[in-house]
């Protein structure tokens, strides 16, 4: 993993805060980056090869006995033969052995250097004895053995060393022959030669370690590229569906650290209470894992590295916590050594900040801090949303309980009934064992309600005033009182008829500016009154001190409560009604749009078959005005002939019923077939059509007649809103798979124009049916005119087609100016062949 466990260099700690920032911080150097030591995987070559080297020095020495045998004379035949041929059989033995029981790799290469000394002994002990020279050219066979094998310059050396070193001290007093001359210089040339080729494979194996060591940095590489996606996915997952604030703090936390293996994870989020201060709400590790932690409060931008990131909005990576001036030790985390702390915001707002803690330094990867702060981002919105979600819940179930409670409060004008629902709903929303409502009477405070009590005791509990400091300070205070244990409060006042309590809540009730009595809620355990507790015992206690007297205020609440209910659920019939009569109206048109077209193709078959006519009558050929009134009847139905078939596309389109005969289509000569169409509106509006790098694209599997109507209406689209003497330019690229440029897969089409330009705003919605940009005209008959007038159905009909290929498209446009015309550019993604069925997309 790349975060944690890795060697980093460090960089150098200071004093200056500013020298641990991230954007300041020289970038570090990851192990992960350092070149990869060669030996081992050398010694590991050299394991692999020194069975097999071992057996042909073993055959090579069975060959050369069998030699000895049939060339040496009688007496060097009885010392020499049984040498080499004991030689050949230890090798034999050594390989056998090999094969079952491998060395290690680091006593390879020495194992081989014995194998090859001994050979060379050989060698040498039959020139010795045979006082010749001739001897030495077997050593050529047996260094260049060495040289395929050995992979360490210092064992090669010393296997050459070796050898000159023990030819010449044999042949140093022999009588210098042509023959000792000769061999000399062939062992001289055999040791060149074992140098170059140990050279050549050393080279050609740590090449190869080379490439095994970058393929493996790229793999793990892609496995931390996916180990994020994962973690990404991970956590979408986990927390898109916890609303629970708590449980989705400790959720987050415990994911990711686990998922990279550190330390502790902290989440501390803005004080909503008090400005100026982060409360710790979740810590997953450090010294005391799964002990409940008690609330830590840091000031912002004054206390730590948390508070500084929440001061400054950025995220700070500290390499060695204990060369930061601004690191506050704490026992809970004390083996800290690395700290990344990262902003969390929703939006532009932050609420908080996550710190990720390794107890190892530099522990943190500086690439991986954009993904993890996305993830930080990803958290504080799921954060913020569990926190609006928790809010809302709770003001709703205060607002549902006092609904409830003042709807019957007006239904009851009885006190002690009164007093008795405001315990019974605020058990509902805070929880206690003991509750109770005492009323000040002259110097004794008189139970008049209660919730919990025994019985048989609830007549016996009348609390005198005279010497009683805990009502005393509430009245004085005007404010509630905890205690969180009664055992160690003095002053503490035990019936000895009740359980023992243990926290304890008191909260005046006050009408006016009197305080009238007291709201007692009481705990047999010591589990404090959070709170957000406490806030809405004030509000019941509040809600106790009116009672009755505000039973018009509760009616009059009551009746708005339900006025506003109405009107928001008239408001939601209103809205359902409205978005089914958008519905109705759509499928509407759409019925439309189907029954007009159908409609008008019977006499638009008649129309264009009577100007056929027409035009075949002698009469109409011989007078110029009637010819050029039946021509105007032909064009004229011709053109409504096209609007009528653009409206069948779209309900066709509509209704996911538009039917495909693939083949295969050459889109070069598709547009040559255009730009024939169109040739006399671009002459006649000056307009320069080009068409380039089309012939290099391959030909794609697709309906050739919808293919033409997509590129149709770009081109009509082109025209219409590029000012005379424009250009318009048809261009194509192929989409590669993996980046190889002989397995394209798709091609790319571009239609781009000078013209007036669409606003960003508009991109999408000009797909839409009838839709069109700008002021048009009103008729249809000027299709190829500037801002000439349409149905409005092209661009639909376009998306529809291209969709059904399996393809995309979509376009760019710097924004509509008719003064400076910025142009469009229409992009369409098609693939080449034909993939599985496609399901329509209706255009709405």
């Amino acid at each position: 993993m790349s975060m944690a466990n890795l060697d980093a260099a460090h960089t150098e700690p200071t004093a200056s805060p500013a020298n641990t920032q991230i954007q300041t911080s020289p970038p570090l150097i990851m192990a992960e980056e350092a070149l990869p030591s060669i030996a081992p995987a050398l010694n590991a070559v050299a394991q692999l090869s020194l069975a097999p080297v071992t057996l042909g020095y073993a055959l090579f020495h069975f060959f050369l006995a069998a030699t000895y045998l049939v060339f040496l004379s009688p007496v060097m035949v009885a010392t020499i033969v049984p040498l080499v041929a004991g030689t050949a059989v230890i090798l034999l033995a050594l390989y056998a052995l090999l094969r079952n029981r491998p060395v290690s790799p680091e006593w390879a290469q020495p194992l081989g250097v014995g194998v090859v000394a001994l050979s060379v002994a050989n060698v040498f002990t039959h020139l010795y004895l045979a006082q010749e020279p001739l001897p030495t050219s077997i050593v050529t066979f047996l260094l260049v053995g060495a040289g395929v094998f050995l992979l360490s310059a210092r064992w090669m050396g010393l296997v050459l060393g070796g050898t000159l070193l023990s030819w010449v001290l044999i042949v140093h007093d022999w009588p210098v022959t042509p023959g000792l001359i000769y061999n000399g210089i062939l062992l001289i040339l055999s040791v060149g030669i074992s140098l170059v080729v140990f050279y050549v494979r050393r080279q050609s194996v740590t090449r190869y370690e080379l490439l095994r060591w970058e393929d493996g940095q790229r793999r793990a590489q892609l496995q931390r590229r996916a180990m994020q996606m994962e973690t990404s996915m991970s956590l979408g997952q986990h927390i898109t569906a916890i609303l629970d604030l708590d449980s989705l703090l400790q959720t987050v936390a415990e994911l990711i650290k686990a998922q990279y293996k550190l330390y502790y994870v902290g989440i501390y989020l803005l004080d909503q209470r008090a400005d100026g201060y982060l409360v710790r709400q979740v810590g997953v590790g450090g010294n005391q894992s799964g002990q409940k932690r008690a609330p830590m409060r840091i000031r912002v931008g004054r206390e730590g590295l948390v508070g500084w990131v929440a001061g400054n909005g950025r995220h700070l990576l500290v390499n060695d916590v204990l060369q930061d001036s601004r690191y506050i030790p704490h026992d809970l985390v004390s083996q800290t050594r690395s700290e990344l702390d990262l902003p969390l915001r929703a939006g532009r707002r932050l609420i908080g900040v996550i710190s990720l803690q390794s107890d190892q330094t530099a522990a943190f990867d500086k690439e991986d801090i954009p993904f993890l702060q996305s993830l930080a981002d990803q958290a504080a919105i799921a954060i913020d949303n569990a926190s609006l979600y928790q809010n809302e819940r709770a003001a709703r179930r205060l607002a549902e309980t006092l609904h409830k409670m003042g709807r019957a409060l007006t239904g009851t004008l009885e006190w002690n009934e009164v007093l008795d629902l405001i315990l019974g709903q605020l058990a509902e929303l805070v929880a206690y064992d003991r509750g109770s409502v005492l009323v000040r009477r002259g110097d004794i405070l008189e139970l008049v309600a209660a919730r919990g009590f025994p019985s048989s005791t609830k007549s016996e509990i009348r609390v005198s005033l005279a010497n009683e400091s805990i009502y005393r300070e509430i009245c004085d205070t005007k404010r509630p009182l905890f205690i969180p244990d009664v055992t160690q409060w003095p002053d503490w006042h035990q019936f000895e008829t009740l359980p023992l309590a243990r926290a304890w809540l008191g909260v005046p009730l006050i009408n006016g500016e009197e305080v009238i009595g007291m709201l007692s809620l009481t705990r047999e355990t010591t589990t404090p009154f959070t709170e957000e507790s406490i806030n809405m015992a004030t509000t019941f206690a509040a809600q106790a001190a009116v009672g009755l007297e505000n039973a018009r205020r509760f009616d009059k609440s009551n009746r708005f409560s339900q006025q506003m209910e109405y009107e928001v659920a008239q408001r939601t019939q209103a809205i359902h009604e409205a978005y089914a009569r958008l519905e109705q109206l759509d499928r509407a048109k759409s019925d439309f749009i189907t029954i007009a077209s159908h409609e008008l193709r019977t006499p638009l078959t008649i129309l264009r078959g009577y100007s056929q006519m027409l035009f075949q009558q002698n009469s109409v050929q011989q007078d110029e005005q009637m010819e050029k009134l039946a021509a105007g009847i032909q064009s004229g139905a011709m053109r409504l002939e096209e609007v009528v078939s653009s409206m069948l596309e779209v309900a066709k389109i509509d209704n996911r019923a538009l039917n495909l005969y693939h083949k295969q289509v050459s889109l070069h000569d598709l547009f040559s077939h255009l730009a024939e169409t169109f040739a006399n509106a671009l002459a006649e509006r000056q307009l320069c059509l080009t068409i380039s790098n089309l012939e290099s694209l391959p030909t794609i599997e697709a309906d050739p007649d919808a293919l033409g109507k997509v590129f149709y209406h770009l081109l009509v689209n082109a025209i219409k809103y590029t000012p005379d003497g424009g250009s318009i330019r048809v261009s194509g690229v192929g989409h590669f798979t993996n980046g190889q440029r002989n397995a394209a897969d798709k091609v790319e089409i571009l239609v781009r124009d000078s013209g007036i330009g669409i606003d960003p705003e508009l991109h999408d919605l000009i797909f839409s049916k009838f839709y069109q940009t700008g002021e048009v005209a009103l008729h249809s008959s000027a299709k190829t005119q500037f801002k000439g007038g349409g149905p409005g159905l092209g661009l639909a009909i376009t998306r529809g087609i291209v969709e059904a290929h399996g393809g995309k498209i979509w376009l760019e446009s710097a924004g509509h100016d008719e003064q400076n015309c910025p142009g469009t550019t229409f992009h369409v993604l098609l693939p080449l062949m034909r993939g599985e069925k496609v399901e329509m997309v209706a255009t709405k």
